[in-house]
């Protein structure tokens, strides 16, 4: 099974989503229901971590990677910066599974009460149907993303500055950002040192520029089509689209990566541990060089490798769909190699018996090599024609069998055939001289011996057997109980014609 589209090439099966490329509707409810997990496991394990949580350790101590998310931004904590209230994060992981719930139940809905295709379902459903060859519709679904993206950053600043407001690792308190900075020179500014925020007012003020320019961005994108120049330059495409998408979150992968090791303001040290060092030796990763822990990695150690490396396959992986939706496929490099080194072989890689015999050799003899052009060319080690596979039927050559080379006909094996014939029973030595007088040692018995050790069969002797008359055929019954005095005919005796021969007894 495999699912394509007009323009790209053929997915296998088992391709994720390549399946519902077609399939508009499907498309979404894979992504909805993709959504709802990520939301499931958000709060599943901020319950777990909860359950686990020490009030008597350090955070980062514990290997709790979303409790200290909870706390920097002031759920829990008091104005001094203690944690005083764990019901805060039991109540936050409750709602990201409910909101689980209710992502599934849409996914469900849309499973199920709509089409698979969009493109046949209701109006207002319809407007959301897509071609990936479509640019004004892609850029009508960006749009929306970058719309929801932009309510993320907003959510962040209403929470700074009307409900709490967030930790502030250099006064060690928890304060509502009253006058974030909206100066666009000192936002600007930060281009060249962007992990070294020192403010909670600057980092406030770059979420709202980020904010409204993901907004603006959205409505742009939802009213204007994209420009000729942008569907002339960029993939629109499935593998495209996948492709920049994760471009983007491999960015915000390393960002995050890098924030989370170098930065103690978005991440505090007193939740996540002191920041670390990004060697490479081998590979690159953050070290903590103070040796804060003797046993074990603390949450910043966790959070930057994580970050860093799930970026980096994420990068790799949008490469990979970046070079198919350019129509390069690496993997048809090694297939390409293949029918190359084929061609350029006149007579391909086969396995053959060095034959010096023209009979088969057993098992044990056996010997098998590549050609060579200093030996004689062997029987089996014929030329075929070059095609895009590793084996296939020999053609154009003819082997040599057992008929071209000694007339025989064809055998599954030979053997070499005796001039005489083989008869079950052999004539005495004394009579070798009326048989056969060279045949004198053919069982080891020397012309010493007078007795006759074999009789002749009366089908192979030529001459009339040395008994005067033949031997009577003696019937013999059983007794019958019926007739006890009944008495069995005498017993005849043979006559011997001379002492030379052995008496004959019978019974």
């Amino acid at each position: 099974m495999y699912a394509s589209n007009e323009t790209q090439e053929r997915y296998p099966w088992w391709a994720g989503n390549a399946r519902f490329i077609d399939l508009s509707n499907t498309f979404i409810v894979a992504h909805v229901a993709q959504a709802a997990l990520i939301m499931l496991w958000a709060g599943a394990f901020t319950l777990f971590e909860l359950s686990v949580y020490s009030p008597d350790a350090p955070l980062y101590t514990q290997g709790l990677i979303l409790l200290p998310h909870l706390a920097t931004e002031g759920w829990g904590l008091s104005a001094g910066g203690e944690i005083v209230d764990t019901g805060v994060w039991s109540s936050i992981g409750a709602i990201h599974i409910v909101a689980a719930v209710v992502l599934a139940g849409g996914a469900y809905f849309h499973y199920t009460q709509l089409p698979a295709s969009l493109a046949i379902a209701p109006k207002n459903a319809a407007k959301f149907h897509f071609e990936w060859q479509d640019a004004s519709k892609l850029g009508f679904i960006l749009g929306h993303h970058l719309i929801f993206l932009g309510l993320g950053a907003v959510l962040l600043v209403v929470k700074a500055q009307y409900f709490g407001g967030l930790y502030d690792a250099y006064s060690d308190s928890v304060r509502v950002v009253t006058d974030p900075t909206l100066d666009p020179a000192t936002i600007w500014d930060y281009r060249t040192h962007l992990f070294d925020v020192r403010s909670l007012e600057d980092l406030v003020g770059g979420h709202i520029y980020v904010a409204v320019l993901l907004i603006a961005g959205g409505v742009w994108h939802i009213l204007v089509s994209p420009f000729r120049w942008v569907q002339r330059f960029f993939f629109f495409s499935g593998d495209g689209i996948l492709s920049y998408s994760l471009f983007g979150i491999a960015i915000a992968g390393f960002a995050a990566s890098y924030y989370c090791g170098f930065d103690s303001l978005s991440y505090p040290e007193k939740f996540y541990g002191p920041t670390l060092d990004l060697q490479s030796s081998l590979l690159p990763r953050y070290v903590d060089t103070q040796s804060t822990l003797s046993d074990g990695y603390t949450a910043r150690e966790w959070l930057a490798n994580a970050h860093f490396y799930l970026a980096f396959f994420f990068l790799q992986g949008g490469l990979w769909h970046f070079q198919r939706a350019a129509g390069f496929d690496i993997s048809s490099v090694l297939k390409n190699w293949q029918q190359n080194r084929t061609a350029a072989n006149e007579n391909p890689t086969l396995a053959y018996q060095v034959s010096n015999q023209v009979q088969p050799q057993s098992a044990a003899t056996l010997a098998y090599g590549m050609p060579d052009a200093a030996k004689p060319k062997p029987f089996f080690g014929v030329s075929q024609p070059s095609e895009d596979s590793f084996y296939q039927p020999v053609r154009g050559g003819s082997r040599p069998d057992l008929t071209t080379i000694n007339g025989i006909e064809k055998t599954l094996y030979q053997t070499t055939y005796q001039l005489q014939k083989d008869s079950f029973y052999q004539p005495s030595k004394q009579n070798e001289s009326e048989d056969n007088a060279g045949n004198d040692a053919l069982f080891g018995y020397g012309k010493s011996s007078s007795a006759r050790l074999y009789e002749r069969s009366k089908g192979s002797m030529k001459k009339p057997s040395a008994y005067t008359q033949p031997i009577e055929t003696v019937f013999y019954e059983p007794k019958s109980q019926a007739q006890p005095t009944q008495e069995m005919p005498p017993k005849k005796s043979l006559p011997v014609e001379s002492s030379s021969v052995e008496p004959t007894y019978s019974s």
